[in-house]
């Protein structure tokens, strides 16, 4: 496997598309407390369940607040802890939406369904690209980046090389100009799920596209008891 050195810079303005004239990549399902979004022209909103995520929307969650959104192209499922900001990238491919995650700040947990396409998540340290996977993401305000694999295998890189996470294993990336670190997770180090107590509800929500098609989807939300 080789090392893919990756521009951060470059790959944002890659996926940066017209918020007007795109059609959305992920929905919110779920929000708790003070969640923003703003799209790529400036304009903020409330964060609301069914509020559309398009190309170059970001997310900002406040203290004791969160977030989940899902793609709307095979359900992969991102979760969006407090104090959190990141962006939702993202082109429409063949096979179905090349995606990317910009995480600024904060801790994000990624339940990612296969992908027939191109799923990253980049911080200002590192890229994460995955097929299939579940794994945490964890960026400190002008520090490093953490990874805490829960399933599968996550690619971490940047220009000076990569490491594969696993499930049980840490993955830490001090800054750009650092190679890299996977070791064994230490105990209460992870970030712990907290969606044990939990119902089921489901959500449908209609999507048009740019050449008009009406797509309705509906997704399973696990609301809290």
């Amino acid at each position: 496997m080789k090392t893919r050195n990756i521009s951060i810079l470059f790959l944002v303005s890659l996926l940066f598309l017209s918020f007007a004239n795109a059609e959305p990549i992920a929905v919110v399902i779920k929000t708790r407390g003070k969640v923003t979004v703003t799209s790529n022209n400036g304009k903020k909103l409330k964060a609301r369940v069914g509020t559309r995520l398009y190309p170059g929307t970001k997310i900002t969650t406040k203290k004791k607040s969160f977030a989940a959104i899902r793609f709307i192209d095979d359900g992969s499922l991102v979760r969006i802890r407090s104090n959190s900001t990141c962006t939702v990238e993202g082109k429409r491919e063949k096979s179905g939406f090349f995606k990317n995650l910009f995480l600024e700040a904060g801790t994000l947990f990624s339940k990612i369904v296969k992908q027939k396409s191109i799923f990253r998540i980049t911080t200002p340290t590192s890229v994460a690209s995955v097929k299939g996977t579940a794994f945490w993401v964890k960026q400190e305000f002008k520090g490093g980046t953490y990874y805490f694999g829960e399933e599968g295998v996550v690619e971490i890189s940047n220009k000076k090389g990569w490491a594969l996470l696993r499930k049980g294993e840490t993955g830490y990336v001090s800054s750009p100009s650092s190679r890299p670190i996977v070791r064994k997770t230490k105990k209460g180090e992870k970030p712990e799920r907290k969606d044990s107590k939990t119902t089921i509800d489901e959500l449908e929500i209609d999507f048009k596209n740019q050449k008009g098609d009406v797509k309705s989807l509906k997704f399973k939300v696990k609301k809290e008891k």
